[in-house]
């Protein structure tokens, strides 16, 4: 069964994230200019403070209009941030990103330190990676009978 890890591996652990402080409209070119979905925010330290997503940013500014984008990050950023950890089966992953509607989630290992995030995208593909080898072995044992 695919591991968290072994996906990371696969794509990288880049994180694109962002300082609390900065604006929405910061945040939003971010996202255009490496075009993704969320981005990871980090305090100072470098520690996981929260996420922002683009239906974030969507909210708000159907909320509050233009005025949304000279907001901080803060304001919008989701706190309570479930994450996973590298060991954790993409398996799991998917039905915790399933129940919580959540289309990203950041990786963290033992000592809380942010080592990826995987999309809902990452996490399908890894799943028919993983079905397609399971066929192909099926297949393979049915030649040998």
């Amino acid at each position: 069964m695919t591991v968290v890890s072994e996906v990371l591996n696969r794509k990288g652990h880049n994180v694109a994230s962002i300082l609390p402080s900065e604006s929405i409209r910061a945040a939003a070119r971010t996202l255009t200019d490496r075009r993704i979905g969320a981005l990871v925010v980090c305090d100072r330290r470098g520690r996981l403070a929260g996420i922002l997503s683009e239906r974030d940013i969507v909210r708000a500014v159907a909320m509050h209009g233009a005025d949304a984008l000279d907001m901080p990050v803060e304001d919008l950023m989701t706190r309570q941030v479930k994450t996973c950890r590298p060991e954790d089966t993409i398996k799991d992953l998917m039905q915790m990103m399933t129940l919580r509607r959540h289309r990203h989630v950041p990786v963290c290992n033992e000592a809380g330190d942010l080592a990826g995030v995987i999309s809902i995208g990452d996490a399908v593909k890894a799943r028919l990676d993983e079905q397609a080898h399971e066929v192909a072995v099926l297949k393979d044992l049915a030649l040998v009978r």
